[in-house]
């Protein structure tokens, strides 16, 4: 039972919040409280397990987390199909892969797919003899001025780097796309991407890219050197395993969907552009906490997808709505007695930012669209396993786990539980206004009817 959010006051300012409660009361009998999963429901295992570390993405949940849910859901290879679409940085596909399932997936942050869609090659993809000796001549190619430059108009990339370190990283950059061949310039060039952080004044912390002017930098090809050694060795111990004769077997099965793939799309509206099924979803939307991707993978799109800031502020009107930037959305579909109650709390107060309801009330509106696109991809009896947080503004708990379960019912969708995975807390400005009160971070659970 969700005894700590289920008895928390559900508003700290106006009190009026029959229909969250009566929302809570509806779904109590659906709560399945699994703390023990709290770890799992995070990128933490994925740091130290090969090919899932080869990108630190914090936002993303954990290798085991997949591998439990098709167990607990009986996945078949031979006859279910895997989909994510959020697949960030494509732990759904891979794990999937790697258990001999077919498996897809969208993001529309071109850095998440970039890195799904080279994590989730395998050694056969690679003339690893040649992908050796690429590695070998970046690391060893002496420096040069690069002719490439970064984008000038982006200030974060102005402030994130020494000069010389940026001119090195723009110079291995330059050395990898003389490279002719498209997966082994793309494995290069995901090593490189992945040591951006390290190697410059900023740290992802939550939902910024905070300067830390203390940090000590390293040398841009020292640290690359580590990133690539270590990938090229998970390449070859995944070549290790596919010889194993139980695994072989499960990936050579002929039965079942086996393709793979990763693509950019739009999870609010992909369903035309593509001619594929679903028999389990897992997968995990951003949360509604005002984390803005674009801003915190702004060096890595700087990196290879965006040329001035134009562009980088293109992707992030692109995103869903769960970012303060948000645009008003373009439906007004979703009219959820308890969404309605929060944002009349919301409405005339003295809020950090005034466009917070804009917000809450798009990213609710983006996910209803979100579910149709679901409910038609997913075919009949198909599983969702949807992992999401809840969260506090001004003091207005908002159910978001409850609120999506709604909307997914409404497409179509069985609700089957609520797995309670863990009690977060509040940030310190929300504490020191209205007090701690902890939030759920939830699997919703569904079934296509």
């Amino acid at each position: 039972m969700s005894v700590i959010q289920r008895l928390a006051p559900q508003s700290a300012v106006r009190g009026v919040t029959q229909a969250r409660e009566a929302l809570e009361a509806r779904y109590t009998p659906y709560f399945d409280e699994r703390l023990r999963l709290r770890q799992l429901v995070t990128y933490v295992p994925n740091k130290a397990a090969p090919i899932h570390r080869w990108f630190q993405y914090k936002e993303g949940f954990s290798y085991q987390l997949v591998e439990m849910l098709l167990r607990e859901f009986k996945a078949d290879p031979t006859r279910h199909r895997i989909f994510d679409p959020f697949v960030g940085c494509g732990t759904t596909p891979l794990v999937a892969k790697q258990m001999g399932f077919g498996a897809w997936g969208i993001d529309i942050l071109p850095v998440a797919v970039f890195v799904a869609q080279v994590k989730l090659r395998g050694p056969e993809v690679y003339d690893l003899a040649r992908l050796r000796s690429e590695i070998d001549r970046l690391l060893t190619t002496p420096f040069h001025s690069p002719s490439l430059s970064a984008p000038q108009d982006v200030r974060i990339i102005r402030l994130a780097y020494e000069p010389n370190t940026l001119e090195q990283i723009l110079f291995f950059k330059e050395e990898i796309q003389r490279v002719d061949n498209e997966p082994i310039r793309e494995f290069l060039l995901l090593g490189l991407m992945s040591v951006l952080e390290s190697v410059s004044y900023t740290s992802k912390d939550g939902q910024y890219l905070r300067l830390r002017r203390d940090k000590k930098i390293p040398a841009v090809r020292d640290v690359l050197r580590s990133q690539l050694e270590m990938m090229y060795s998970d390449l070859l111990g995944e070549r290790t395993q596919l010889r194993l004769p139980g695994l072989a077997k499960t990936l050579s099965d002929s039965r079942g969907d086996k393709r793979c793939y990763i693509a950019r799309a739009d999870a609010r509206s992909f369903i035309a552009s593509f001619d594929d099924y679903a028999d389990i979803i897992i997968t995990s939307p951003p949360y509604l906490n005002r984390y803005d991707y674009s801003r915190i993978y702004s060096l890595e799109l700087c990196l290879q997808f965006v040329n001035e800031f134009e562009e980088l502020k293109q992707i992030r009107h692109s995103l869903l709505r769960s970012h303060i930037e948000s645009r008003e959305p373009p439906t007004n579909d979703v009219h959820r007695p308890a969404l309605i109650e929060i944002l009349d709390n919301l409405a005339g107060q003295d809020l950090n930012n005034p466009r917070i309801p804009v917000m809450i009330k798009g990213y609710f509106e983006d996910m209803n669209q979100v579910m149709k696109q679901l409910a038609q991809v997913c075919r009949p009896g198909a599983r969702v396993a949807l992992v999401v947080a809840n969260t506090r503004f001004h003091g207005e708990l908002i159910p978001v786990d409850l609120l999506l379960s709604e909307l997914a019912a409404d497409a179509g969708f069985k609700v089957e539980r609520i797995i309670i995975t863990r009690y977060k807390g509040n940030s310190s400005q929300q504490m020191g206004r209205f007090g701690r009160v902890a939030v759920r971070e939830s699997i919703a659970i569904w079934r296509r009817a």
